[in-house]
């Protein structure tokens, strides 16, 4: 599953995919309609006000004016795109054009734009001025009318979603429920008890693996990790895990077994790490926090100054933490179905995502102190909705990171406010 959710992850970032599906289906649809085993003529001998009922000339002048339409109209499309792109880099980051390109529902109409010129092709190529007034094929060239109809309207439409893709709120709120998508997928609600294994139960250190390929991991496939380790009665320890960059050499894969180890084990380990060049949300669950980090710290860049967009990344960090805070923690020892332990792997924690979630965004905003209390706000209204026990001392850090970034601020009232506000938060945290 976690290779299946991997390829997912890559074919949905891939803006050509979806078109070429729907070119192929305009392909089979144009098949469909200048068939002559299925006939069509009952419908040119019913006289429907809507079939086109010209001669082929007229259908060739019809179809290449389409043609010209759709023409014109895709390439409007492609410049609107690559406008929108830019734009989305500039004010929001090169990396969030991803949840651009992920739209499918920018993808179907691009798709559908491509699919209609394919069939206009294709129809256009069939007719010539030989054909009878039988053998012209009405309901293909109606067909063709139409989906240029259909494009008109959609076009409508890709003004709207375009415009709407490049205001910061919406993308906040696009990279937000990806997070939450990627909660639900990684964690689960019922806490699985895990037997103690203290340091000294472990085997004896054997020696280091290293996965031998420079890249972000994508996904670690823990299955097949504990497949090897218990073909071979061994326990390995994962010191990386989806996200981390690597180099070709490391410490990558401890070795704990209390004989001897094959040499070839190298090469049963290492297919289990999927490496890539950049990262993506398949299995890294810090990927979507640092993305709505990205967003905020762009909008505390000089050039854009926008309090706003960062208060509504602050809002949806915490809702994210609430429900990370409301899954069971992930279990880093995994066990064979025998019980044995197998595997100790490296996850993100919920410490670890707290601190992605705030350090940068309360490092930027040192000296704005409207950030800074609707941190503090957050984490408080955080300790009363769920127990904080598990990320008590970290909240607490960041509270009084909140603090030192207050005592910089040049007005008195706003730093005794922002004080006011951080030992409310305090003290709720305090009491969970």
């Amino acid at each position: 599953m976690t290779r299946i959710r991997n390829i997912l992850v890559r074919i949905r970032g891939q803006l050509w995919i979806l078109p070429a599906l729907m070119c192929v289906g305009a392909l089979l649809l144009a098949y469909l309609m200048l068939s002559p085993a299925l006939g069509f003529e009952y419908l040119v001998e019913a006289e429907l006000w809507w079939l086109f009922s010209g001669d082929a000339g007229t259908a060739r002048d019809l179809l290449s004016t389409l043609l010209s339409g759709m023409m014109t109209m895709t390439s409007l499309v492609v410049s609107m795109t690559f406008i929108t792109l830019t734009l989305a880099a500039n004010q929001l980051g090169p990396r969030l054009i991803w949840n651009f390109i992920e739209d499918r529902q920018i993808q179907a109409v691009l798709g559908l734009f491509l699919a209609t010129i394919f069939y206009i092709v294709v129809v256009l190529r069939s007719i010539d001025d030989t054909l009878g007034p039988q053998n012209v094929p009405h309901l293909a060239i109606t067909t063709a009318t139409v989906l240029t109809l259909v494009c008109l309207f959609s076009l409508l439409f890709y003004v709207h979603k375009v415009s709407r893709a490049i205001i910061a709120d919406t993308v906040v709120e696009r990279v937000a429920d990806a997070l939450q998508q990627s909660l639900d997928d990684l964690l689960s609600n019922e806490e699985k008890p895990a037997a103690e294994h203290s340091v000294a139960d472990l085997p004896a250190h054997v020696c280091w693996i290293s996965i031998g390929k420079a890249g972000y991991i994508q996904t670690i496939d823990y299955g097949q990790l504990v497949h090897v380790a218990k073909k071979h009665d061994i326990v390995l320890r994962v010191t990386a895990r989806a996200g981390h960059f690597l180099l070709h050499s490391g410490k990558h894969v401890e070795v704990l077994s209390c004989h001897a180890v094959e040499e070839d084990l190298s090469g049963k380990i290492r297919p289990a790490f999927i490496i890539g060049q950049e990262r993506n949300a398949a299995q890294d669950l810090e990927y979507s926090f640092r993305q709505l980090v990205e967003v905020a710290l762009r909008a505390l860049s000089s050039g854009i100054k926008d309090p706003f967009t960062v208060i509504a990344v602050v809002d949806h960090l915490g809702k994210a933490l609430e429900l990370l805070l409301m899954k069971a923690p992930q279990e880093p020892n995994i066990y064979d179905d025998e019980g044995q332990l197998r595997v100790i792997a490296s996850l993100s924690d919920a410490e670890g995502l707290v601190e992605a979630s705030f350090n940068q965004i309360r490092q930027s905003a040192s000296d704005q102190p409207a950030i800074l209390i609707h941190i503090a706000d957050t984490l408080r209204r955080l300790a009363e909705a769920v127990d904080t026990t598990r990320v008590q001392d970290v909240l607490l850090q960041q509270l009084d990171g909140l603090a030192q970034s207050a005592e910089g601020l040049a007005f008195r009232h706003d730093r005794e406010e922002t004080f006011r506000r951080i030992a409310a938060a305090r003290k709720f945290v305090r009491r969970s």
